[in-house]
């Protein structure tokens, strides 16, 4: 907050240390400054990216006081692999996919894998694979491969679509400790179905956000969140918590986990 009331440099999406550096030696230690600036080239800092943080600067400000951020389309090239050009073409088998994670017990735990898909009818489904220890977390990344590399064998113009290097991470992580799943993720990976949706926004659209994670990105294209569990860090405390003092063993049982 200190920050955000000083107006500094690094209240900018994606700015770096270094960049910030930078910036200052040239005068300019605010967002304001940043805008305002008539300078056009920074010593050591390469022009693009002076000019592309220029623009999330000005769109930030622009996007104060509003529930729905501006935000700017990137310009793209189809041939080349980078922004919205990441984007696949539909499949109906095409599957949206996160995993929620506890980091506070030794190697970690990725006790939930979630799933969006849709239906032969076009309804949108979901679908659920829980690991509250080590036995269970095994299970339920065995399950999800299988389920995952079913339906990409009935469709292999499918994709997984992801946010962030995490979920890609943990399979490769998980198919390392247990040893098993390693011909299905290996192919799975080679044949690129994973889209990592960050990479694709981030080199795709410009938004008036501070931050690009998803919570903060969701803000152009739907309302506030109201449930009790909003980021991955609620989840974390809640999951923790309920650890602690179980209020049931599923979701459908247990109101904390419904709530995750």
């Amino acid at each position: 907050n200190i920050l955000k009331d000083r107006r500094h440099l690094s209240i900018i999406a994606n700015i770096t240390k270094t960049q910030i550096k930078r910036i200052e030696s040239s005068g300019i230690s605010t967002i304001d400054d940043l805008v305002n600036s008539s300078v056009k080239t920074i010593p050591k800092l390469n022009h693009n990216i002076f000019e592309r943080l220029k623009a999330q600067a000005e769109l930030q400000i622009s996007s104060e006081g509003k529930d729905k951020p501006d935000f700017k389309i990137l310009p793209h090239d189809n041939k080349r692999s980078i922004g919205l050009s990441l984007l696949a073409p539909h499949s109906d088998f095409d599957i949206f996919f996160d995993i929620e994670g506890f980091p506070h017990i030794e190697g970690g735990l990725e006790y939930l894998w979630g799933a969006t898909y849709f239906n032969q009818l076009g309804e949108r489904k979901f679908k659920d694979f829980w690991g509250h220890n080590s036995n269970q977390e095994r299970q339920a990344f065995s399950n999800f491969v299988d389920w995952v590399f079913e339906r990409w064998r009935k469709d292999p113009s499918m994709h997984i679509y992801h946010y962030g290097s995490y979920e890609v991470t943990a399979l490769r992580r998980l198919m390392g400790r247990y040893g098993i799943k390693e011909n299905e993720v290996d192919i799975l990976l080679r044949h690129e179905v994973f889209i990592d949706l960050y990479n694709v926004l981030r080199n795709g659209v410009l938004i008036g956000e501070p931050s690009y994670s998803i919570k903060n990105v969701e803000h152009i294209y739907r309302q506030k969140r109201k449930t009790e569990v909003a980021s991955g860090a609620d989840s974390i405390i809640v999951y923790e918590e309920w650890r602690s003092n179980p209020d049931g063993l599923t979701w459908q049982t247990s109101e904390v986990l419904n709530a995750i």
